[in-house]
C-alpha cells in the first residue's frame, strides 16, 4: 500500500451578496412580455385555424 498524501482544495466560502430583487417595474415588463408572447402565440394559433379550416 502507497501511503499518498490527499490533497484537498480548500474554496472560499460562497459569497452572501445575492443579487437584488427586481424592482416592481422590471417585474411588470418581465412578466408582461411573456404574457403578451403568449398571447400572440395564442391568437397566431387560431389564425391559423381559422385559415386551414
Amino acid at each position: 500500500m502507497t501511503s499518498e498524501k490527499k490533497v484537498v482544495q480548500r474554496y472560499p466560502p460562497p459569497a452572501e451578496d445575492e443579487p437584488p430583487a427586481p424592482s416592481f417595474r422590471q417585474a411588470l415588463v418581465g412578466y408582461g412580455s411573456i404574457l403578451a408572447a403568449l398571447v400572440l402565440i395564442g391568437v397566431l394559433i387560431g389564425l391559423l385555424m381559422r385559415v386551414l379550416r
